[in-house]
């Protein structure tokens, strides 16, 4: 589980091809498994509750969990029926339903798992990777707090998705008008804070231009300044 066997995948494809009984491996797998690891320089932590975990997930078993909320002390028991793992950013996560709800937990705050000889019924409608990526978008919306306006060149738009948030990426650039006489686009990008949105716009350089608010304009004008003044003398 902690990713060492990269062809682990690819041998599982290879059993469905030669045994009739897995031919339906393949799906069975995608259902219980899934992978949303976009970082490339961060090496996934591995809980120590997670094989425990995993099985259950494989097997359909309930599982009687321990777990503790962030920057929370208390814990609370909760009997789940795990349906499928996620690795995002190098971050373990549980899909879950409890009760008549399915929700998300981090493997890493379960302090104890207790797996059942108990199994439950899976609901096939059930979609890992649809109710993965609704779940994500939700939280992304939900810490994105503040708002600039930018006007963005060809290149900048291309890059815009991979330089912040992709959801509010996505969402900018889909309400954006249609470009201007010099191919530029003003959008109105949702971020977490003017701090967080001057680091990750900066990446940017001269292909976009912050229209709003003022200080973080002014924050970029000084920049600009600083690089203006380091690069115009002579070395």
């Amino acid at each position: 589980m902690g990713l060492e066997d990269a062809a682990s995948a690819a041998r599982l494809k290879v059993s469905a091809a030669l045994l009739p009984s897995l031919r339906d491996a393949s799906a069975s797998a995608s259902q219980r498994f899934h992978l949303d690891a976009p970082g490339w320089y961060q090496e996934p932590a591995t809980p120590g509750l997670l094989p425990a975990v995993a099985e259950a997930v494989w097997d359909d078993r309930t599982v009687l969990a321990r777990y503790r909320r962030a920057g929370q002390d208390a814990e609370s028991e909760r009997e789940l029926a795990p349906y499928g793992l996620v690795l995002k950013a190098g971050v373990w996560y549980l899909c879950a339903r409890a009760a008549d709800d399915f929700r998300v937990y981090r493997i890493d705050r379960f302090t104890a798992v207790s797996v059942s000889d108990t199994r439950f019924v899976r609901d096939e409608s059930f979609d890992l990777p649809g109710f993965w990526d609704a779940r994500a978008a939700q939280l992304a919306r939900s810490i994105l707090r503040a708002e600039v306006t930018l006007r963005l060149s060809a290149t900048a738009v291309h890059r815009l998705p991979h330089t912040v948030d992709r959801v509010a990426a996505r969402d900018a650039l889909d309400a954006a008008g249609p470009p201007g006489a010099d191919g530029w686009v003003t959008v109105t990008l949702a971020v977490e804070s003017l701090d967080v949105a001057y680091g990750q716009l900066l990446t940017l350089g001269p292909e976009l231009e912050v229209l709003e608010p003022p200080a973080l304009r002014t924050r970029f004008a000084a920049t600009a300044e600083r690089l203006h003044e380091l690069y115009g003398r002579p070395l």
